[in-house]
């Protein structure tokens, strides 16, 4: 399929010089050597890509953008330019007006690689354009990125939740500012789009206004980059069917918690539970879901419900119920299991024993209590335990096994560095745990110094943080290099916040790294004049590297990073295709599903090399 591509550049020679690049590439190329010129072209053609100068006489490349945006939204738009502005460059990105950079004068292959992912990004706007215009007033739809953050949202869905569009833009889908749904279930929902399959359930969106919007919720994914959620709602007249094994998964721990905690709240006295104990031979889960029912239709749905164990129920009874009222729902309880219950062909007869349970006098906190029944760890001032700053040796065991990080290893195949899990993983203390843990690991199984590599890039600042503190204080320990892998806008940024943070990492003896290297805004000169150690490769830049034509020049441009003793790091290895190109590069550090899953501590030792003559 031939592609329609929009050169602009007052100056002949630079549009004859791509030209000649993509001579191989079924392209349709239209040329104008004005912003005019070029308007007058997106008017008349359906432009997919456009290529533009910065600097050029009369209308400039970034005003020739935004008025590109308005005629073809659609069209991807490149601004290439030989003097670098970077805060008016990074301001156009960020409002959309460009969606890439390219510094003259360019690698041919870094641009090639920026053209092929222009053109794919231009189908993905073509089909969020059509998306848009067909939901526009047909259905109750949100579009969302792939870290679930919401870009777009329907009239329907905005009238139903009281607020405007600019409301819900930015916010995440399983934010309490949207929605009162369980932390749980975004796993669950990203693990199935992820799969390229489609997730439908129950969902409780709120809003703004804090509201509560029950809608049956279809969650797909669009293109790799996009979710399309797309809802019903409940009306207040009709309850939501359940799938019950689901509430049973859903309704546990500190989510169930909340509810019957709210329930809790609205009481002058404290409630009580009902505790509905089953034979123990109810420990499978559909079984357990059909008692569960029984239940919910034994009590008029007016309770909640919790199950702890299979076998076993906890009512929430407020104490505005009655002690008849009490004697009367046991009745009915007991009424309903006297039918037997049909389960893999077969009837069982179940018999519920029924006891009543109060907050024992000695447990100062209601919450406390609950949350002891419910199997949670007390929190409240005198009933929490203390915490230590030491490991029991009995614990070290347990320790090693909940702490996780990545494997990294070196192109001989030994395991180098550690790839720590994202910065909000922990606070300052769980960073601290995680250091020991690991340390202690690395220590008993690895002669040469442990490695750690942080992706700070668009984590939150203070996560980051905690983490460089709790190093500090690893480093008193154990030998051990830490390299910081910052986004290019906190590299290149000149304010004093950015300016001091680089120079309390640098303190910290921190190494940095520069993310993806091959979708930034800066070419390869200017990545060898920056102040850094090492570069983290975007993972698009191996994919295009499996292309014959282009390997020889990719070595060529990664040797000339390795000139200059920079680290070359290659994350997200998933197939053996960009392991070989990776391998041929000399990229020095490696890491992936190909190569190894996130595993806990205990488990590095099978890297060890004592394992290995094992």
């Amino acid at each position: 399929m031939q592609r329609n591509v929009l050169l602009v550049d007052d100056e002949a020679g630079i549009i004859q010089a791509i030209r000649r690049m993509l001579r191989a590439e079924p392209f349709h190329i239209h040329e104008a050597n004005s912003g005019d010129e070029a308007l007058a072209i997106l008017q008349r053609y359906d432009i997919e890509l456009l290529i533009t100068d910065y600097k050029m006489p009369g209308m400039d490349g970034l005003t020739l953008c935004r008025k590109a945006r308005e005629i073809s939204p659609a069209t991807y738009r490149l601004l290439l330019s030989g003097q670098v502005d970077y805060s008016a460059l990074r301001s156009a990105w960020q409002q959309g007006d460009v969606h890439r950079f390219v510094a003259k004068p360019w690698d041919n292959l870094l641009l090639g690689i920026d053209i092929k992912e222009g053109l794919k990004q231009h189908d993905l706007l073509k089909n969020l354009q059509q998306v848009s215009q067909a939901v526009q007033t047909e259905q109750a739809m949100l579009l969302t990125d792939n870290n679930w953050i919401v870009r777009m949202a329907s009239p329907l869905l905005c009238e139903a939740l009281q607020c405007e569009e600019s409301d819900l833009l930015g916010i995440n889908l399983f934010a309490h500012a949207l929605s009162s749904m369980p932390v749980t279930l975004e796993t669950d929902v990203t693990r199935q789009v992820e799969q390229q399959q489609t997730w439908l359930g129950h969902f409780n969106l709120t809003g703004p206004r804090q509201l509560n919007l029950p809608a049956w919720m279809a969650i797909t994914p669009l293109g790799s980059q996009y979710r399309l959620c797309s809802c019903n709602f409940v009306t207040s007249d009709q309850s939501p069917q359940r799938d019950l094994k689901d509430e049973l998964q859903r309704y546990s721990g500190e989510h169930h918690l909340q509810r019957l905690q709210q329930a809790a709240d609205g009481a002058r006295t404290e409630p009580q539970l009902m505790v509905v104990a089953l034979p123990e031979e109810v420990s499978h889960k559909d079984l357990s879901s059909i008692c569960y029912e029984r239940l919910q239709a034994a009590t008029d749905d007016l309770y909640e419900i919790y199950s702890p164990q299979p076998h076993t129920f906890l009512i929430l009874l407020p104490a505005s119920v009655s002690a008849e009222q009490i004697e009367r729902l046991s009745q009915n309880i007991q009424q309903d299991f006297n039918e037997s219950v049909s389960f893999q062909g077969q009837p069982i007869l179940l018999q519920p024993q029924i006891s009543i349970e109060q907050k024992p006098a000695g447990i100062a906190h209601w919450d406390d209590w609950l949350r002891r029944r419910l199997g949670l760890p007390a929190t409240s001032g005198k009933e929490q335990p203390r915490t230590t700053t030491t490991t029991p040796v009995a614990d070290q065991h347990h320790a090693s096994s909940q702490f996780r990080a990545l494997p990294v290893f070196n192109q001989q195949g030994t395991l180098t560095a550690l790839q720590a899990p994202e910065a909000s993983t922990y606070n300052e203390s769980g960073w601290v745990a995680w250091f020991r843990a690991i340390g202690n690991i690395w220590q008993q199984h690895f002669d040469h110094e442990l490695h750690i590599i942080m992706p700070a890039a668009e984590q939150p600042p203070a996560s980051v943080r905690a983490f460089v503190k709790a190093l500090a204080e690893a480093r008193q320990r154990l030998p051990l290099q830490c390299h910081i892998i910052l986004g290019e806008d906190c590299i290149l940024s000149q304010n004093e916040a950015d300016l001091n943070w680089r120079d309390e990492l640098r303190t910290q003896q921190c190494q940095l790294f520069i993310a993806n290297f091959g979708r930034s805004f800066l070419n390869s000169r200017q990545i060898l004049s920056l102040p850094i150690q090492g570069v983290s490769l975007a993972p698009e830049f191996l994919i295009h590297m499996r292309n014959s034509k282009s390997l020889p020049q990719s070595r060529r441009l990664l040797q000339r990073i390795h000139d200059h003793e920079l680290i070359i790091y290659a994350p997200g290895m998933d197939n053996t295709e960009a392991l070989a190109s990776a391998h041929q590069s000399n990229v020095d550090w490696l890491s992936g599903s190909v190569l190894s899953r996130e595993l806990s501590a205990d488990q590095l030792q099978w890297f060890s090399p004592s394992a290995e003559l094992g």
